[in-house]
């Protein structure tokens, strides 16, 4: 993805949540698609059919899939960054270990991603208008909603390392809304986390032992 920039985050006015409106995104093998890259933003049917059309004929491409998604309005994601124990047990308070702030900043009439953004904490207390109270609703709510997800994961497979991206609006005084995004295992962008990579490796290398 991008490198980035700092920037005063603006609400993304004129995309509210809609019917009709959404995210296509190809899907390249091992992994999803970089940020950026190969997402379309669509209005209507006729237009992801048309985007549709054009993933899929890329020069060199292979995929057979196609990830589309309803619109989801917010104002930045909250990327929690969890190192469950080998021995954690689903059902037990899982903290995170950090978070980052991430954010787009993108014109209205924009049919693809634009400025990557990584705010800081104010930024994005600004953001939601200097609400302490709704900042620290999405917070609780991202990790509440976190537990159920890395619990389903582990029954399948355990992990040294798993980032849990939601995008969060505020919707009024002390309210956010938080929507999951993604699952991210290793390997995963640590962002402004500079501490981040050596301390996942060595959760990795303590969880193989």
């Amino acid at each position: 993805g991008s490198d980035g920039k700092q920037a005063e985050i603006r609400p993304r006015s004129g995309r509210d949540v809609c019917v009709g409106a959404g995210v296509a995104v190809l899907l390249l093998s091992p992994c999803p698609s970089p940020d950026r890259r190969y997402v379309w933003f669509w209005r209507g049917e006729s237009q992801l059919a048309e985007f549709l059309r054009e993933m899929l004929v890329l020069p060199g491409c292979s995929s057979e899939f196609c990830l589309v998604q309803e619109w989801v309005d917010f104002d930045f994601e909250l990327r929690l960054f969890f190192l469950p124990p080998r021995d954690w047990t689903p059902g037990t308070p899982l903290t995170p270990e950090h978070f980052e702030f991430t954010a787009w900043e993108n014109s209205t009439d924009a049919d693809a991603p634009q400025t990557f953004l990584k705010p800081t904490a104010e930024q994005a207390l600004a953001a939601f208008n200097g609400d302490e109270l709704a900042l620290a609703s999405a917070h609780r709510q991202a990790i509440e909603a976190s537990q159920p997800l890395i619990g389903e994961l582990f029954r399948f497979d355990r992990v040294p390392m798993i980032r849990m991206d939601w995008m969060v609006k505020r919707r009024g005084p002390a309210t956010a809304q938080v929507v999951f995004g993604e699952y991210c295992e290793m390997g995963a962008c640590c962002l402004k986390w500079e501490e981040g990579p050596p301390k996942i490796w060595r959760a990795a290398l303590d969880f193989a032992l």
